[in-house]
């Protein structure tokens, strides 16, 4: 469990990390304009944009949980020689 949860928060740091240096994020917003009223500005989520972070994320969550599990057995093994 140990190694998981560790896995996951450096997938969640790096993968922030490469996710605001080297994606752009587009705003979804827009504005609505009324004749009568005042402009109204419509928020939306960029669905993309969290999709391909979440991508990344999980791909470095993953790489990291598997590159530990390899050195583990690699230390484990040179250990018992």
């Amino acid at each position: 469990m140990k190694k998981f949860l560790l896995s996951l928060l450096v997938g969640v740091i790096i993968g922030g990390i490469i996710c605001y240096v080297f994606m752009d994020y587009e705003s979804a917003n827009y504005v609505v304009q009324y004749f009568d009223e005042k402009d109204k500005v419509v928020k939306e989520w960029d669905f993309m944009y969290i999709t391909q972070a979440g991508f990344i994320i999980l791909a470095i969550t993953l790489l990291f949980y598997f590159s530990w599990g390899i050195i583990e057995k690699r230390m484990d093994k040179d250990h018992k020689m």
